[in-house]
């Protein structure tokens, strides 16, 4: 472990606690079970990883203002856990730990904390060595928008996942366990997966995250939690807690929880997203149009960071990611559903993200407009008389990657052109992985990690 200064540490958070000690003691008092601080991060493949820590080596930390030693791998590994080829051995990658996210866990013994990631040999290296860092990409956007234009957000998520189980006593394979009738159906709530849906909204409530909702879902055996809009960072921090209690809590119970883009074999038609709702605030209507316009022109560059796995572009289609570019009002059959002016739906994107990334995304793309005062040219596709033009978007994530690559679309110059070109090699590395599997064990691995 090494120092860092405060001025290091809010590179990659905004929210930073004045007193963590405080805020540590607090929790640690308030629960005394407490053994463990378990320090998380999310990485390219979008996986959530951490290392633990005793308590007492994290009062250390803190009494030390020192932060974790990791091996440069923090960022470097596909979703199979194997590292891209070419990684720099040598080094060093440091957890810088953003205080305000420390809450208790859904396990009693131990509590969360989301990190930024410092990829270098020492935190006195230039800040550069932020700049692959998912987390601060997303914190860069965040300020950009309040500093340049005055412009806060709102941000909330709608979580659907499936309830599956192993297929037999070997293990081998994962078909599901619940088949509760979907779509709002009051009969869905009689399969006994509904209790623990029910009793992981209570632990969510009782650890501070705000459920807004949740409902039976899909065709059969599909749930969904819907969270209260949060600041951007809070939302996703969040988001990751939502993930940990569904698995946990459904893991206890010989279950897995999965949200998986598609957890059901081939043929299977049900799918889960992840939808995103941002909400723009302080803007006039001008920037509204501007913004939006600026994401639908990227959303073909943006395809690659929101549906981040092969068996996500299965969701390309209407009343899923949507497959054209396009808008509209309470219009479900497109990618962004505008709820109201200032208000929009993303529905092209899954769990595969890594969402801190995949928001950093939208936004640049949205603030690229701003500043570009971006003309609106998709007309509203709910309106009768609208004009619908023929944009597809991409139908696979190697198609996706390549637009991604082109760098006209700006996005490499907002979100960092290091950050850009090693989301591309990782997840071009990861594709051949997946694919080198077969299908049914990429299946798998996809509903245990997601």
């Amino acid at each position: 472990m090494a120092q860092f200064t405060q001025v290091d540490l809010l590179q990659v958070t905004t929210c930073l606690e004045s007193n963590p000690k405080a805020l540590l003691e607090d929790l640690l008092t308030a629960n005394p079970s407490v053994a463990f601080v378990r320090f998380q991060w999310v990485d390219y493949a979008g996986i959530v990883r951490a290392k633990s820590l005793m308590v007492e080596s994290c009062r250390s930390l803190l009494a030390e203002d020192n932060f974790v030693r990791l091996p440069p791998m923090a960022l470097h590994c596909a979703i199979d856990s194997t590292l891209l080829p070419g990684t720099d051995y040598p080094g060093t990658h440091w957890l810088v730990p953003d205080w305000s996210s420390l809450r208790l866990s859904s396990n009693p013994k131990a509590l969360i904390l989301m990190c930024g990631v410092y990829c270098g040999p020492t935190p006195y290296s230039l800040n550069s060595k932020w700049d692959l860092c998912p987390r601060g990409a997303l914190v860069r956007q965040i300020q950009r928008a309040e500093d340049e234009w005055g412009l806060k957000f709102l941000v909330g998520f709608e979580v659907e996942f499936q309830v599956m189980k192993q297929a037999d006593r070997r293990g081998d394979g994962m078909v599901p366990l619940s088949n509760g009738l979907g779509h709002f159906a009051t009969a869905g709530m009689l399969d006994p997966c509904w209790s623990v849906v029910e009793e992981c909204a209570e632990k969510l409530r009782s650890m501070g995250v705000r459920v807004a909702s949740l409902h039976p879902e899909g065709l059969r055996g599909q749930y969904e939690i819907a969270l209260s809009p949060s600041s951007p960072l809070q939302a996703v921090d969040e988001l990751m807690l939502v993930r940990s209690v569904l698995k946990e809590t459904f893991h206890s119970r010989g279950g897995t929880a999965t949200l998986s883009p598609k957890p059901m074999a081939a043929g299977g038609q049900q799918m889960n997203g992840q939808h995103m709702h941002i909400s723009i605030q302080h803007a006039n209507s001008d920037q509204e149009e501007w913004f939006l316009a600026g994401i639908l022109k990227r959303l073909p560059n943006l395809w690659a960071i929101l549906l981040a796995q092969k068996a996500s572009y299965d969701r390309v289609a209407p009343w899923m990611a949507g497959d054209r570019i396009a808008w509209g009002t309470e219009n479900r059959t497109v990618p962004i559903r505008r709820i109201r002016p200032d208000h929009w739906e993303i529905r092209g994107m899954d769990a595969t993200a890594n969402v801190y990334l995949a928001l950093a995304a939208v936004l640049s793309a949205g603030l690229i407009g701003i500043s570009n005062k971006a003309p609106l040219t998709w007309p509203d596709a709910s309106s009768s008389k609208a004009d619908i033009q023929d944009d597809p978007l991409p139908r696979s994530l190697s198609e996706s990657l390549a637009k991604l690559e082109d760098s006209s679309c700006g996005l490499d110059q907002m979100l960092g052109e290091r950050l850009v070109r090693h989301y591309i090699d990782l997840k071009r590395y990861e594709l051949s992985q997946m694919e080198d599997m077969g299908s049914e064990k990429a299946r798998n691995l996809l509903i245990e990690v997601f």
